[in-house]
């Protein structure tokens, strides 16, 4: 059961940062099950994008809000799809 001050914190969080919040889990859930499936760490992930392992770090922990071409960078580097978007699921939601 949630106490009265989670339960009001939720209720004032806006939507948006809500959905922010469960996109962004998503995102490093979808990366790290990527690392692991082909074996990389975060400094491998770094030394492929060119990149320092404490900006990996920050972006897989949530300190970093990724961009649209980061995110490209890194579907690029892992070989794999991290977003997916569908026109049909967006229209059967409508």
């Amino acid at each position: 059961m949630r106490s009265k001050v989670a339960q009001r914190i939720q209720n004032e969080t806006p939507e948006e940062v809500r959905i922010f919040v469960r996109q962004y889990t998503d995102i490093v859930v979808r990366i790290n099950e990527i690392l692991q499936e082909k074996g990389y760490t975060q400094k491998d992930l770094a030394t492929k994008m060119n990149k320092k392992p404490s900006e990996i770090n920050k972006w897989l922990k949530g300190n970093h809000n990724l961009t649209l071409k980061t995110l490209a960078k890194l579907e690029a580097e892992l070989g794999e799809p991290l977003i997916y978007t569908s026109r049909e699921h967006v229209h059967a939601h409508v």
